[in-house]
């Protein structure tokens, strides 16, 4: 690190030289404009004219036999693309891709936003990431994955109603999408972490990062929930789906209560107001009650169905909505805390 002293300027200005080293790096010239961002830690950023956001481009080389698990394989992409990598080549050590393999891999990179596969032959596929980090704003990422959340509970509703596994299964298919926002994140996070330029381009503060990881962890968890809840109707029988039908109007009224809370939390969010905060940590509380007492008030008519499986389904179902409720505290709490850290005093009137 080094030391520069400050020296007085004029009656009342402070001023410090800049590095003669990272002026020349940067092509700063007389005359431009610098920005200065005061951090969390009460240090001083200094950014040039054009904040660099571009890195050097990262890139691993894999080599895998023909044996290699394919779920392996999967989890390996998927930590290269978080990490922030930028090209990825595959290689067999030991003859061409095997089918399942192959299969895997193309899966994986449709799966991730930006990855595409650029030249492939029998032993070798070569993965690249087009992506432009600086078109992803943090904030923007969380409203979109928190929208897919009520879009899928707008579908599981109407699934229930209309008797349609149609419906359902986009329930299912938003969850792919929900996961592909999330990897994005865990992505975008990272490179903030590393490129403080980058960071401010996005709307990522240092002190904040441990906490974005979490809420974007805590709405993926809340996606899966509501995706098993449509996949366990799915599994049911068309004429048992038609007869859960018949408990629609209370679910109805279960699902878009919890589709309202975390709308709810997710405002609170953004406005670091911690009197919304603790309304909106009541409701979630409120409704977890609810679900708890309606689970009980539903063994009644569960019992007159004499329908096993349509039982099992809606004691189901009111245990993932009960869960993806539970999933949204975590992001309620952070926001919670960030009210309180944006505080020079607390009052409550």
């Amino acid at each position: 690190m080094e030391v520069r002293r400050v020296q007085k300027f004029g009656k009342s200005t402070l001023m410090v030289s800049l590095p003669a080293d990272w002026v020349k790096e940067v092509s700063l010239n007389p005359g431009e404009s610098i920005y200065l961002e005061v951090d969390e830690d009460g240090s001083l950023k200094v950014y040039p004219p054009n904040l660099r956001t571009e890195s050097v481009p990262r890139e691993m080389k894999v080599k895998i036999s023909i044996t290699t698990s394919p779920e392996l394989m999967t989890r390996i992409i998927y930590s290269l693309y978080i990490l922030g990598f930028d090209k990825i080549t595959i290689e067999t050590l030991n003859g061409p891709f095997s089918e399942d393999l192959l299969r895997k891999i193309k899966e994986s990179v449709r799966s991730l936003i930006g990855l595409e596969i650029v030249s492939q032959d029998i032993t070798s596929i070569q993965i690249q990431s087009f992506l432009d980090p600086t078109k992803y704003n943090i904030g923007s990422l969380v409203n979109r994955l928190t929208n897919t959340l009520k879009q899928m509970l707008h579908y599981l509703n109407l699934g229930i109603r209309e008797a349609s596994r149609t419906f359902l299964q986009e329930v299912v298919e938003l969850e792919k999408e929900v996961d592909r926002l999330y990897y994005l994140s865990l992505r975008q996070l990272l490179l903030a972490q590393v490129n403080r330029s980058l960071a401010y381009m996005i709307g990522v503060k240092r002190i904040q990062i441990v906490g974005n990881r979490i809420l974007m962890k805590a709405a993926e968890e809340a996606a899966d929930e509501i995706s098993e809840a449509a996949n366990d109707l799915l599994s049911l029988h068309p004429e048992d789906l038609a007869l859960l039908k018949m408990s629609w109007d209370k679910m109805d009224m279960l699902i878009d209560q919890t589709s309202v809370v975390i709308d709810h939390v997710v405002k609170v969010l953004n406005k670091e107001d911690i009197k919304l905060v603790n309304e909106a940590l009541e409701e979630l509380r409120t409704l977890r009650r609810v679900l708890l007492s309606d689970a009980l008030l539903l063994e009644e008519k569960i019992q007159r169905m004499n329908a096993p499986k349509v039982a099992t389904a809606i004691r189901t179902l009111n245990l993932r909505l009960y869960n993806a409720i539970r999933r949204m505290e975590p992001i309620a709490e952070i926001a919670f805390n960030r009210g309180i850290e944006g505080l020079k005093e607390v009052v409550i009137e």
